[in-house]
């Protein structure tokens, strides 16, 4: 887990000579099964993100060329779980997108590849017995579309992310080189964000 935020704040922080502009931003995701995307529609995704429940909420980073972009996303989710314990599910990904008409321009449909790793966790400490692993994770590759509006320094966006799980996050410490439990990342992920473009 520490591996992945490492590598992906370095591969950021080592795109920031090769584009041109940056963005800020913050986002929300729900994640969807088949039988949930089956069953949805415009409205019924509408209202989820209306009440939040079960969206991840979070922040965006992208480094913008012309027509490329480097970005890092992360996402959480806090709740009590059936035995009342305060837990959080986090998501951190980091991306390569293609901005097919190019990355400022008023109307931006993207393509993107990345990787990434999802996992649960005690909210608490006091009641995690094994603060340097998580009970679950899962590292995945994942494919998206998407779309946005940029206005002046202002954008918009949606995404439609497919998730491709590669196995269960190693574990560390003691743990180290053991699998940890599976994360159930369901295969689909609609996303909504909003960004600030600098640069």
């Amino acid at each position: 887990m520490k591996k992945i935020l490492v590598v992906a704040v370095l591969c950021l922080l080592g795109a920031t000579g090769a584009f041109a502009d940056w963005a800020l931003g913050i986002n929300g995701a729900l994640y969807m099964s088949d039988a949930d995307v089956q069953a949805a529609t415009g409205q019924s995704i509408g209202e989820a993100f209306r009440n939040g429940e079960g969206i991840y909420y979070g922040l965006m980073a992208e480094f913008m060329g012309k027509h490329m972009g480097l970005g890092l996303a992360y996402m959480a989710s806090f709740y009590d779980s059936y035995l009342d314990f305060p837990m959080y599910d986090m998501d951190v990904n980091i991306n390569l997108v293609g901005h097919l008409l190019g990355s400022r321009f008023i109307i931006d449909p993207t393509v993107e590849a990345g990787l990434g790793a999802i996992w649960t966790d005690y909210a608490a400490q006091e009641f995690d017995d094994d603060p340097d692993n998580p009970l679950a994770g899962t590292v995945y590759w994942d494919l998206g579309l998407g779309v946005g509006i940029n206005v002046w320094r202002l954008g918009v966006y949606t995404k439609f992310i497919y998730h491709f799980p590669i196995r269960p996050m190693n574990g560390s410490g003691p743990l180290q080189g053991e699998q940890l439990e599976a994360f159930d990342l369901k295969p689909y992920k609609i996303l909504l964000g909003a960004k600030i473009i600098l640069g």
